[in-house]
């Protein structure tokens, strides 16, 4: 966590109940806490684990149908959620080792500068 810091100089945003979410720009990583979850996370959690948002401009629908084609199952979504820029829809799936993924859309399909 303090390299992130000191590499980048992320702010940091608290929610009651939320994962810490550290923001870069316009994304942002979540870092858990280990005596307390939230859903959805990590299928194995461990010690200080993060799951991460990516942020895209085109419509979720396009994104939802490309991780079918390939059989992906989608873990939760679209949902709305709160990203580093304020209100979005996300949808979760897991990678290949079975980490937490999140693609994000803000509601004007702007990805930030």
């Amino acid at each position: 966590m303090r390299l992130l810091h000191a590499l980048s100089r992320p702010s940091t945003g608290r929610t009651p109940n939320r994962p810490t979410a550290l923001r870069f720009g316009t994304q942002k990583i979540n870092v858990h806490q280990a005596d307390r979850t939230v859903e959805p996370k990590a299928r194995r959690p461990t010690g200080g684990p993060a799951d991460f948002c990516l942020i895209g401009s085109i419509p979720l629908a396009d994104v939802l149908e490309r991780l079918r084609r390939h059989d992906v199952p989608i873990e939760l979504g679209p949902v709305e959620r709160h990203g580093a820029l304020g209100a979005m829809e996300s949808i979760y799936f897991r990678d290949p080792d079975d980490n937490l993924v999140e693609v994000s859309r803000y509601p004007d399909g702007s990805i930030g500068s």
